[in-house]
């Protein structure tokens, strides 16, 4: 699918352009450019040509110059940051730690997205924030494989909830699957922050499947009923979760904002350091971090709408190894053993699924 401008192709470039169109370097008193200067214009005259390989044998100097020009230039692409994160993992984090970068109207599936921000080997954090408009169940399962992912936002937008009744949002049982891959597929080892906003099928019992996300410390709610009634309120706390009294100020508790100073494609934000709130304890803090929202706010929260529920992972262990038979007693108390064992017989036999199992359940 081609981007609006019609002159590039591919998921990477939809909203990036790969040209370096203008000679933005001073040439000197003679008027002829370097060597030098010629090499950096054809290298990076265009950025598809750009992938890992050429750069493996590459000096971390001459590398650095590279991003200088691009610093200099405004050209500045995701495509080169990940390249350099992966290639020079302990030098460009002293240089440019933080890149953020947003979609409104995505012209891609969100799966697409998915695979344009993860990174297998952890090479950088991701922070993401996605619109379950655009977004289709069996990918919101698929979020277990992105093992980069530090921070997760889902927003269901509540003025459009009643006009699409077949507008994808979280439930019980896709909470249910990300709790199992974590056994079957150790899913969502790094993820420290899970907002949550106008998720109205989750229920109570989402804690305890919560309660198998082995970094998970804190979940930030709004507009969610069914997990911050008084009765869910009161399971969460079994399974270890309790409520942050005060207001948190930290970024990382924070919704994405409602900007429409903001809300065009393509807006970019680069630093040379993020903040630490985002990095759980599973990764080095000084890991670079990549913030990308698929979507955009329409509606302000109100004071008082949002709800921040924390655990102590010291006790979560504890939690994990009796969790069968916590789960179980917790969220039907009234069943008796044989009853308990009957039903959770359809859960062991899934246990041996992977993911693409899994996902045939949602299809």
């Amino acid at each position: 699918m081609a981007t609006a401008s019609g002159f590039v192709k591919g998921i990477a470039w939809e909203i990036e352009s790969p040209f370096l169109d203008v000679d933005y370097e001073a040439r000197d008193a003679l008027g002829v450019p370097s060597l030098k200067h010629l090499a950096t214009k054809k290298i990076l005259s265009d950025q598809r040509n750009l992938e890992l390989e050429h750069f493996r044998h590459i000096p971390w100097p001459i590398a650095e110059q590279l991003w200088q020009y691009l610093t200099r230039s405004g050209k500045r692409t995701l495509h080169m940051w990940k390249i350099f994160c992966t290639v020079y993992p302990d030098q460009f984090r002293q240089v440019s730690q933080y890149c953020k970068l947003g979609m409104r109207t995505p012209s891609f599936p969100l799966a697409g997205y998915m695979g344009l921000v993860q990174s297998s080997n952890c090479c950088w954090a991701t922070s993401l924030s996605i619109w379950t408009q655009f977004a289709r169940v069996p990918e919101l399962v698929k979020l277990a494989e992105m093992a980069n992912l530090v921070s997760l936002e889902i927003n269901t937008p509540y003025t459009h909830r009643n006009e699409d009744k077949d507008m994808a949002a979280l439930n019980d049982r896709i909470l249910r699957t990300w709790s199992e891959l974590v056994e079957t597929s150790r899913a969502f080892q790094h993820l420290r922050v899970l907002r949550l906003y106008s998720q109205q099928n989750l229920t109570g019992r989402s804690f305890c499947y919560l309660s198998q996300l082995p970094s998970l410390e804190y979940c930030v709610l709004a507009m969610c009923d069914g997990m911050t009634q008084r009765s869910a309120v009161k399971l969460a706390n079994s399974q270890g979760w309790f409520v942050i009294q005060d207001d948190p100020k930290h970024a990382m508790f924070q919704f994405s904002p409602c900007d429409p100073s903001k809300a065009f494609d393509g807006h970019k934000e680069w630093y040379i350091n993020h903040s630490d709130d985002f990095v759980p304890s599973s990764l080095p803090k000084n890991t670079p971090l990549l913030e990308f929202s698929v979507g955009q706010r329409c509606e302000r929260l109100k004071e008082g709408d949002v709800i921040t529920m924390c655990r102590k992972l010291d006790s979560h262990n504890s939690h994990a190894k009796g969790n069968k038979r916590n789960f179980g007693d917790t969220v039907s108390p009234k069943r008796n053993d044989a009853a308990l064992k009957k039903a959770r017989k359809p859960v062991m036999k899934q246990r041996g699924k992977d993911l693409s199992g899994m996902l045939a359940e949602f299809v």
